[in-house]
């Protein structure tokens, strides 16, 4: 019989956080982030249930001056969503 594999099983990757790109601040160069949400509505017309709706969106902004870097927000073919 052939070895069974499990399909859920991730694969591991070593990666050295020295090999690692900083990320900074385009207002202050600080490099420390919080997680903060931005929402949408989505329009009864659209929802699945016919009813208005708040869509919550993951972005981080600086913890220091407050900044959400362009790369953080996300977009709509090239687009920002704010």
């Amino acid at each position: 019989m052939g070895k069974e594999i499990d399909i859920n099983q991730q694969q591991q990757v070593n990666i050295n956080p020295k090999d690692l790109q900083d990320v900074f601040c385009t207002e202050c160069e600080n490099q420390t982030f919080n997680q903060v949400f931005l929402f949408k509505k989505l329009s009864a017309v659209l929802s699945p249930n016919g009813k208005e709706s708040m869509i919550p969106l993951q972005v981080f902004k600086c913890d220091k001056c407050g900044n959400i870097n362009d790369e953080f927000i996300p977009n709509n073919d090239g687009k920002k969503i704010i």
